[in-house]
């Protein structure tokens, strides 16, 4: 190429020294007799056709090569460990395991207040009644079969709240706040009050749209991420668009035919992805809200009984329409977390202590029963009571249950069952303090799985298998395992 000041551009295997290029003769149509050529017009000509010819194709490639700056270092670059800004800019979503551990840090990182994901691991009746009162909702994971919910009926949704799934990867999150959004009173944090304030006039999928495009919620989400999950999803995403891609060129080929084959029915397969859905109790009925769906489909009105027990059937019904082989299914409740109640019942059992300690003054003897047994809660200690995060005021306030003030005021006790009432009360001061701390050590547990799922080993395989190819040792291994 040549370029504005007459020098040869982008060669740098040739150079010339500079050449006075004269323009070119007019030369009359007629046809010129042979002559040998001037010496500077030699020398010129031969310049210029010594030039290699070069290949367009070629030229285009090194301009590209030129304008991509590609790293030295492109695989260190690609396994290094994703930063904040990383994770916030990523517009995906990763997939997420149905563990409780993942939900219950979600649901914190949201702002959200007492709510814990709790695992079911039957469908059964008595276990659905075992669970944390209340139970906000349940969150149930299946195998999704394309075409199997494809009727909609025509339902007044009311009031509740529901967001469609408009991206890939997102249905946990979406099932997740379709439940919490529909619950009273509840503490949702200021990001995602303000969130669910300006949706609430919104279309479902305009909702979904923008809970997909809010960044707070979505880096939460992909908090879990590793370098590798963004890399599969990606591809994944890749691979779907050129399968539409051949699907469609596939479509346009085929002639059209006269008669149209029957439907088949829709068998699970091992490339159909695993969905969330939620079951809620919201408005006086209970609600199926998939994401994947236009609207809710209401299930029936809450009676007086566990609303669980309306969305059970409708959960075993989605499981028997599977294969015997087909048992991937898994079942969250999201419930009021237990931490405040067994708080509560902390500073009821020892207002209870106190109470009997009151009506001990009456009893001498008794009391030099336990004066050398130490108090299982002194409620003058600030660090004790922030433990259980109470307060001196909140026991003090505790109201004492009917009939443990019955026991205590009974005439004619003796110190024999002042003590005995002592070691009752005692009891379930201790009992009450180590179910609060199980539920502590239980939040330690998921805290450290959430950790274990964050952790990105690819950099640490990629160097110690890098170390095996240098020792020569992968070349073995290879070999070995042919």
């Amino acid at each position: 190429m040549i370029s504005e000041t007459g020098t040869l551009a982008n060669n740098p295997s040739h150079s010339f020294e500079a050449v006075e290029i004269r323009p070119p003769l007019r030369r009359s149509t007629r046809v010129a007799t042979r002559c040998a050529p001037k010496p500077q017009e030699a020398v010129a000509a031969q310049a210029i056709m010594s030039e290699p010819k070069r290949n367009p194709k070629r030229k285009a490639s090194e301009t590209a090569n030129q304008l991509t700056k590609i790293p030295e270092k492109l695989l260190d670059e690609a396994l290094a460990p994703l930063t904040l800004e990383d994770i916030q800019a990523w517009d995906g979503w990763i997939e997420l395991e149905s563990e409780p551990a993942f939900f219950n840090t979600i649901l914190r990182d949201l702002g959200v207040q007492d709510v814990k994901a709790q695992e079911i691991f039957s469908i059964d009746q008595g276990s659905l009644s075992l669970l944390p009162k209340p139970v906000f909702g349940l969150i149930f994971l299946f195998q999704y079969v394309p075409g199997q919910d494809d009727i909609e009926q025509d339902e007044d949704t009311g009031d509740v709240w529901f967001a469609n799934q408009t991206t890939d990867n997102a249905c946990a999150t979406v099932a997740m706040l379709n439940i919490i959004m529909n619950v009273e009173q509840l503490d949702l944090g200021e990001n995602l009050g303000k969130f669910k304030e300006s949706t609430k006039d919104l279309s479902t999928p305009l909702r979904g749209h923008q809970l997909s495009q809010n960044t707070f919620i979505r880096s939460i989400h992909n908090s879990f991420t590793r370098r590798i999950d963004h890399l599969n999803a990606d591809l994944f995403l890749e691979n779907e668009a050129s399968e539409a891609m051949k699907k469609k060129a596939k479509k346009r080929a085929t002639p059209k035919k006269g008669r149209k084959a029957p439907a088949r029915k829709n068998k699970v397969r091992p490339e159909y992805g695993f969905h969330f859905i939620a079951y809620v109790p919201a408005g006086g009925y209970v609600w199926e809200l998939d994401g994947l769906r236009s609207k809710p489909h209401r299930l029936d009105v809450v009676g007086s009984d566990d609303w669980t027990s309306i969305a059970r059937p409708q959960i075993e019904g989605r499981m028997l329409q599977y294969e015997e082989s087909q048992l991937s299914f898994n079942l969250l409740a999201l419930c009021q977390s237990p931490l405040t109640a067994l708080a509560q019942a902390i500073a009821r059992a020892v207002a209870s202590l106190r109470h009997l300690y009151a009506r001990m003054e009456e009893y001498p003897d008794c009391k030099t029963l336990i004066v050398a047994e130490a108090t299982p809660l002194d409620i003058n200690d600030k660090a004790q009571l922030s433990e259980f995060n109470l307060e001196k005021s909140d026991i003090e306030n505790a109201e004492i249950p009917e009939d443990i003030r019955e026991k205590v005021s009974q005439p004619n006790l003796q110190a024999s069952d002042m003590y005995a009432l002592h070691q009752e009360f005692v009891v379930e001061v201790k009992a009450a303090v180590g179910e609060y701390r199980a539920e502590k050590m239980s939040i330690a547990d998921d805290e450290q799985r959430v950790k274990g799922r964050k952790k990105d080993y690819g950099p640490a395989l990629h160097k110690w298998v890098a170390k095996l190819a240098e020792k020569g040792v992968l070349e073995d291994i290879i070999k070995a395992a042919k």
